[in-house]
């Protein structure tokens, strides 16, 4: 793996807590980029494989290789644009929303989550961090980036800035 030495994410203070948020660009249709965010299929090449209702209003689970992650719950659904979810860590529901748009011949996705405690950030935004680059790379047809390796990189990073 090359060696990493930027990060495509910035964290910041919101509210009370700490939200992480990507801002990037895919060369693809909003609607491939919509898909590639919101179907079960696609998500489990780049994210991971995701159970249940994906509809406003609907609870998942998404399957992660260390433990799942219940009661994940869709706040708002506006496809082919905004996808909003809440994401149980412990006893705080944090927010993850997902916007997509048009951006001339490509697509752009802004992902923030939100209401993070401080001491979560480093780990998440490298955990998105390596998501956004495994998403590019699935759009463009490419070799996924090794999990494992990419958030260690990012990990340092992230913390380091903090």
């Amino acid at each position: 793996m090359t060696e990493l030495t930027h990060v495509l994410g910035r964290i910041e203070q919101a509210g009370k807590g700490v939200a992480v948020v990507f801002d990037r660009r895919y060369s693809t249709s909003q609607d491939d980029l919509w898909q590639a965010c919101t179907d079960p299929e696609r998500l489990a090449r780049w994210f991971a494989p995701v159970s249940g209702d994906l509809r406003e209003g609907g609870a998942f689970t998404v399957h992660f290789d260390d433990a799942d992650t219940p009661r994940c719950r869709v706040v708002s659904c506006e496809p082919p644009h905004l996808l909003v979810w809440e994401w149980p860590i412990g006893a705080v529901e944090t927010r993850v929303t997902a916007d997509v748009s048009s951006d001339g011949d490509g697509a752009r996705l802004v992902l923030r989550h939100e209401r993070l405690g401080a001491a979560q950030a480093a780990g998440y935004a490298a955990g998105w961090d390596t998501y956004v680059r495994r998403l590019a790379a699935d759009v463009a047809g490419d070799p996924l980036p090794d999990w494992d390796a990419t958030w260690s990189a990012l990990h340092e990073l992230y913390a380091a800035d903090r």
